[in-house]
């Protein structure tokens, strides 16, 4: 009986050796997602498309306080609509349509802009381009308009013909230009000379991909409809690698 007893305690120990080690496995499962967790990580940090050694940066530029006679739509225009203001805050001050620069080597870019004019308005009011802007329209007319450089060089007549149709116009790299049409709506071209130009868009940022990692000169500029020279900011940014860095231009004064 002794013996048939101990026979069946060391049943027993087998038993919850077994239950144990069954338990023990089923532990050693739940950690398995935890394992892969981390090439999941590395696959989101991948997604972010951030060259060695660069950086991105976020531009905002802000005109506190824009005089009321800058936001008001000017007239009507001869197709019946609005004329675009002046100015377009949001109401926390951000500036749309405002050209953006990094001072950062670079090979300037070669895409080419286009600039439309429809129902009396040229959209949009700012671009970035390379050596040439395309300019057309929708209208069912020829139309002329006049392009000429913002810092007073000389102007140049540019022949639309009817819609469907695009004139390729060279530009200067460098230079500003404002083009302008019948009514008087105007758009600005900056040929950009460098890779990290930029237009705020309507939220009055701007983000810049690919920066060279390091502290670089931030330059903002406006072109007011009617004032002779752009209202400008400057600042600096410092880049680091895989990061966003946020820089505010306030052209105020």
């Amino acid at each position: 009986m002794v013996i048939a007893s101990d026979r069946v305690h060391a049943r027993a120990r087998v038993a919850c050796t077994i239950v144990i080690v069954g338990c023990s496995s089923g532990a050693q499962k739940q950690v398995e997602p935890e394992r892969h967790a981390e090439p999941v990580a590395a696959r989101d940090a991948d997604a972010t498309n951030v060259a060695p050694g660069t950086g991105d940066v976020q531009i905002r530029v802000e005109w506190h306080a824009v005089p009321i006679e800058l936001r008001r739509s000017p007239a009507r225009t001869p197709c019946g609509t609005a004329a675009a203001p002046a100015v377009a805050p949001t109401t926390t001050w951000g500036v749309p349509d405002a050209f953006v620069a990094i001072d950062a080597a670079g090979a300037p870019p070669s895409t080419v802009a286009r600039v439309v004019l429809e129902r009396c308005a040229l959209a949009p009011h700012a671009v970035v381009t390379g050596e040439r802007v395309a300019v057309t329209t929708t209208a069912d007319a020829p139309v002329a308009l006049t392009i000429e450089d913002a810092a007073g060089g000389h102007a140049r007549a540019i022949q639309l013909p009817i819609a469907g149709h695009e004139v390729d116009v060279p530009v200067q790299r460098g230079a500003t230009y404002r083009l302008s049409a019948p009514d008087g709506d105007t758009a600005w071209i900056a040929a950009a000379a460098g890779p990290f130009v930029a237009v705020t868009e309507a939220n009055g940022q701007a983000t810049l991909r690919d920066v060279p990692v390091g502290r670089h000169a931030v330059v903002a500029r406006l072109f007011v409809r009617g004032d002779k020279t752009p209202r400008t900011a400057r600042g600096e940014v410092d880049v680091v690698a895989g990061a966003l860095a946020e820089v505010t231009l306030d052209i105020s004064k």
